[in-house]
């Protein structure tokens, strides 16, 4: 081969851009525009894009895989700034990509089992159970969700009123959680945003006791405890 007469491969104009704009496009083509909650600077930039560009705007993750500069800048993105829903058991050991959060909550099937990755996730959401026992521990749900910057709880029970808030309590030591949400079966939602406080606390911060857990405006009744079974 004539080293000499080898054409030189041409600069990729994406990456002569300013690191600023390729954030921008980053942003644009790595965060699901499907998540209810999402904000992020390039949403800017949909007020100036014709109605046919935000009609073919796609996630598109690919991208990633086409060069070692775009893959170290789009990588902190793709997994800072998505929802991941945690393991109901192992939390934030084994998270799977929610590709929607609104109005649907959709999965991908494989978890992220690669530790380089999933210590660049920043936000969660979890389903959880009132009507059965907890699948973790306090100190569990302490070390896997404090210092996230989003955790959102979906709080479900298959009878209306009829578990009280003994699995939400894994939760009571968590802090410094930048924004949280407790949306479901919660009854006058007193705990749950007493919960939210807490969550949002620095680390080190004791929680004050709440002594009253409400179902539908009443305290809570036990189907397991007072039920008979």
């Amino acid at each position: 081969m004539d080293l000499d007469n080898i054409t030189p491969q041409p600069d990729c104009r994406l990456l002569a851009l300013p690191a600023e704009l390729r954030t921008h496009i980053w942003d644009l083509i790595l965060i699901q525009p499907t998540h209810k909650a999402i904000v992020f600077p390039a949403a800017e930039l949909l007020r100036y894009m014709p109605e046919s560009i935000k009609r073919r705007r796609r996630f598109c993750a690919n991208i990633l895989r086409t060069c070692k500069q775009i893959a170290a800048e789009g990588t902190p993105i793709l997994y800072g700034e998505n929802y991941f829903r945690a393991h109901p058991s192992l939390l934030t050991a084994l998270p799977r990509f929610l590709m929607s959060t609104f109005p649907e909550k959709i999965q991908l099937p494989d978890p992220i089992t690669q530790p380089r990755v999933t210590k660049l996730i920043r936000r969660y959401c979890i389903h959880v159970r009132l009507d059965i026992d907890p699948r973790f521990t306090r100190s569990q749900a302490e070390e896997s969700f404090s210092g996230v910057e989003e955790l959102h709880i979906d709080v479900f029970q298959a009878m209306y009123g009829g578990s009280d808030f003994t699995v939400l309590k894994m939760f009571e030591d968590v802090r410094a959680v930048g924004r949280v949400s407790i949306e479901g079966s919660l009854g006058d939602g007193r705990y749950a945003a007493w919960l939210v406080d807490c969550m949002q606390q620095p680390v080190g911060t004791p929680a004050a006791p709440f002594h009253e857990e409400y179902v539908g405006g009443t305290p809570s009744w036990d189907a397991w405890s007072r039920g008979k079974r």
